[in-house]
């Protein structure tokens, strides 16, 4: 008879009277007085785990790492064995004891389950209602710059935790002045002093992912605003802020809206700006008509927005302030004018007040561009300002522009701003009477301005 065989034979009635109990965590027959032939571990070729029911006399019982796939933390409320032994004991759920060394892929060793936790769920991207930065993919300053290039210079302090800079270390980089408090939790790599473009970027990442860049922002991020109507070093960055409050930073001007449809968010050289047609409608509440016509066009011209897409906004917000004026440009029978200047748009005003016919405004006539421009009378007026026009160069230029104007058949009224801000009206009149001149004129001689040597 083999050993398997006789280990599966019941014990004879000497070996089975009532002992002692064993001792925990001893297998029955394995105390003294027993037989060795009976020891799972005695028998050739036979492993204590292939016989169900048995462990090996190294593991307790109880512990519940032993099992393959099972760890301490997934049963809830089940602390592991002391160092005392006895056996698991339930515990009111509360932060779970450190069970270990585990690392994470470029980091340092951590400790216990609740770092281990934290430190997973710090390589999410800062992610919030409307948008999600830049994932953290590695640690330290080499990932803090790749963060910041692709961030215009800043990071949020969530990023920088992830990155593994700790307080102490983020303390010691604004000492030595690697670092900047740019606002509340965000930071500026380097010098300080940001661009327009990393203020607005700073402002996203202070909203952590809430909020976006609007308004008058917006419209210069995407090119709508002439030189005369970007903001300046001074001027506050508009933000919106979706489904909560939001206390306005330095440099900062927040605005509050209950829902944003996923339409309305865009990024703009990896900022998270409001959609063109979007920021046309915060644009008409802080804007006058003229301006307003002038974001109006770059849009439309450019093809950052279409029509019907500013009509869909209007349609989503029907209580938004200065909507009836931007309904009114979108729809005019005539295309939205070009203005790049603040004295083109206060002209075509005064125009307008008086009742005089509306030139075309940027528009090319014998190869040059003009500031405006009355086809039908062949009248072209440019403006002159001290700042641009006193080089001996541009002198030159302005003369040699005037001369290939007048061979091309038009009648050329240069003004300057001076006279347009302490003689409007007066200038109305003295162009009301030059077009009253020619329209006479031209119906006299309809033939007289249609000559055109280039």
């Amino acid at each position: 008879m083999s050993l398997i065989e006789r280990a599966s034979l019941p014990e004879p009635a000497a070996l089975s009277k009532p002992g002692p109990e064993p001792a925990p965590g001893v297998l029955p027959g394995s105390g003294p007085g027993s037989e060795p032939g009976l020891r799972p571990e005695s028998v050739p070729g036979l492993r204590p785990e292939s016989v169900p029911g048995l462990r090996p006399e190294s593991e307790p019982g109880l512990r519940p790492e032993s099992e393959p796939g099972l760890r301490p933390e997934s049963e809830p409320g089940l602390r592991p064995e002391s160092e005392s032994g006895g056996g698991p004991e339930l515990m009111p759920s509360r932060r779970p004891e450190p069970v270990g060394v585990s690392k994470l892929a470029g980091a340092a060793p951590v400790c216990s389950l609740e770092h281990a936790n934290r430190a997973s769920q710090s390589k999410l991207p800062l992610r919030g209602t409307v948008c999600a930065f830049e994932q953290v993919r590695g640690t330290g300053d080499r990932e803090v710059a790749r963060l910041a290039d692709l961030q215009h210079g800043h990071v949020h302090l969530a990023q920088l935790r992830a990155a593994g800079i700790g307080r102490g270390a983020l303390a010691h980089r604004l000492g030595v002045g690697t670092l900047h408090l740019a606002l509340p939790g965000v930071y500026l790599l380097g010098r300080p002093g940001a661009d327009l473009r990393g203020r607005m970027m700073a402002a996203a990442l202070y909203l952590k992912g809430d909020g976006l860049v609007s308004g008058l922002a917006a419209a210069q991020l995407w090119g709508m605003l002439d030189t005369t109507m970007c903001l300046r070093g001074g001027d506050p960055v508009d933000v919106l802020v979706v489904g909560r409050s939001a206390r306005a930073g330095r440099g900062i001007r927040i605005h509050r809206i209950g829902s944003l449809g996923r339409v309305d968010v865009r990024r703009r050289q990896g900022i998270p700006v409001t959609a063109p047609a979007r920021t046309l409608l915060d644009c008409a509440a802080v804007l006058d008509a003229m301006a307003l016509e002038t974001v109006l066009f770059a849009a439309l011209e450019h093809g950052l927005a279409r029509a019907g897409e500013v009509r869909d906004v209007l349609g989503r917000n029907p209580r938004a302030k200065g909507i009836a004026a931007l309904r009114e440009l979108l729809e005019a029978p005539a295309r939205p004018r070009d203005t790049r200047s603040g004295y083109e748009r206060r002209l075509l005003s005064l125009l307008r007040a008086a009742e005089l016919p509306l030139p075309a405004t940027n528009v090319q006539v014998a190869g040059l561009l003009v500031d405006a421009h009355w086809p039908e009378l062949g009248l072209v007026v440019e403006f002159d300002g001290w700042a641009y026009h006193r080089t001996r160069a541009q002198f030159e230029t302005d003369r040699l522009r005037d001369q290939r104007l007048a061979v091309a058949g038009q009648r050329v009224l240069r003004i300057t701003g001076r006279q347009l801000d302490h003689q409007p009206y007066a200038l109305v009149a003295r162009l009301a009477s030059l077009i009253t001149a020619l329209r006479l004129a031209t119906n006299a001689r309809p033939i007289a301005l249609g000559l055109v040597v280039p």
